[in-house]
Order: structure tokens, then sequence, then C-alpha cells
């Protein structure tokens, strides 16, 4: 199995699982309760607001696929035959980065298109184009460097229930936590504020915001950690036996 057919088979499981459709029902029903709820209340839909509350749903969404396509090279062997030959490895993390950007798209298309269906059937502000643009791009650096972090937790240690524990504790624990920074004593809110440049911490919030861009700081920091991420992994790959 080369490069472009790792790829392929990443595409074609995830399209083929019935849990990836059970996901997208979990993701979708709430938005639609939401949106219900909304016009009930106001006779009308901003987008803005619908496509903000659907960035962290699908984000969560792409990001398991991503764990998917990692737990799945692991348990079925995948991850072990690449390692085998070294002329394999730098193909295997190639493809990943590949899958991984497709499923950015993928989710960030499905997001688009129901919001443009639900502003064509009820009033609103709409959503800007650009908006949906800065959208790709966040979403596409969003799984990069998660799904980069988490291939490189698998080389070292290649067990399924880490990498979904990990995932999830990312995402979801970090992110409550950063409120109660602030009541540590002193120190608190230099933690805070710093946090505004670390991919971990700005990342994940923009997931719950309708600001999809970037300062020029963390452009460079997400870019830069992205780019030592695949480094790293290319390094280890080559070096040690999985």
């Amino acid at each position: 199995m080369n490069s472009l057919q790792l790829v392929k088979y990443d595409m074609y499981s995830t399209i083929k699982s019935p849990l990836t459709y059970l996901a997208l029902l979990l993701t979708i029903a709430p938005l639609i309760g939401f949106t219900v709820l909304f016009v009930q209340q106001s006779d009308e839909m901003n987008g803005n607001i619908l496509l903000s509350a659907g960035s962290w749903f699908f984000s969560l969404m792409g990001l398991l696929f991503v764990i998917k396509t990692i737990t799945r090279d692991i348990s079925q062997g995948t991850l072990q035959l690449y390692m085998n030959k070294k002329s394999n490895r730098v193909g295997y993390i190639i493809a990943k980065v590949i899958s991984i950007i497709l499923i950015a798209l993928i989710v960030t298309a499905i997001l688009t298109a129901f919001v443009l269906i639900v502003q064509g059937i009820v009033d609103g502000e709409n959503v800007k184009t650009e908006k949906f643009f800065d959208l790709l791009w966040f979403f596409i650096l969003f799984h990069l460097f998660y799904g980069l972090l988490l291939y490189l937790f698998a080389l070292i240690v290649p067990k399924t229930a880490l990498i979904f524990t990990l995932g999830i504790f990312l995402v979801l624990i970090v992110p409550f936590a950063e409120p109660f920074l602030p009541m540590i004593p002193k120190i608190g809110d230099n933690i805070q504020d710093s946090l505004k440049y670390v991919p971990f911490s700005y990342l994940t919030s923009k997931t719950t915001s309708s600001d999809y861009t970037f300062t020029h700081w963390q452009w460079f920091i997400t870019v830069a950690s992205i780019v030592v991420l695949f480094i790293i992994n290319l390094f280890y790959v080559t070096k040690k036996d999985i």
C-alpha cells in the first residue's frame, strides 16, 4: 500500500463507517434544535451565531475522525507495517497530513452547506463569504496541529486508549480549566494572558467564537508549531523502529 492508497483508504474507511454518520447525526441534531428554538424566540436566525455554535461541534467531529484513522492504524497493524521499512515511513507521515487536510475540508464543507441551507430557509443576517474561507483555514490549522501531535504520541506509545483519551482531554478538559486560572494567587492572570500565544488554548477557544482569524504572532506560532511537529514526526519515524 503506497501513500496515496493509504489516503484513499483513510477516506474510504471514514465515509463507509456507520459511526461517521452517527457522529454527523449527533452533531447536526443539536444545531437543528438550537435553530428551531432561536427562530421561535425571534423569528429569525443569525447565520454568524449558527456558524459559531456549529464550529465547536464540527471541529470535535473532525478531530474524532482523525483519531479514528490513528487508532485504526494501530489496531489493524497498519502503523507497524509501514514502520517495518524505512522507505515507507516518510510516505506514511505525508499520507496522514494529506488525510488530515481532507478531513478538515470535508467537515468545513458540511458545516458551510448546513449554514447556507438554514440561511436559505429562515430570515436573519447571513454569513459573509470570506468568513467561510476563514473557517476553512482555521479548521485546516486546527486539525493539522492536533492531528500531528496525536500521531507523534501514537508513534511513541501506540495505544489506542491513550490516543483517544489525550485527544478528548486536550480539546474538552483544558479549555474548561482556563477560567479557573485567575484564582491562582499572584500568577493566575499572567498565566491566562500567556495562553493567547499557546496553540492548545487559542485554537480551542476559537472553536466557540465567531472569530477565526489570528494575530500575526498567532499565525507565526501556529504554522511554526505545525512545521515543528511535522519535522519531529519525520525525525522520529526515520530513527526508531515501531
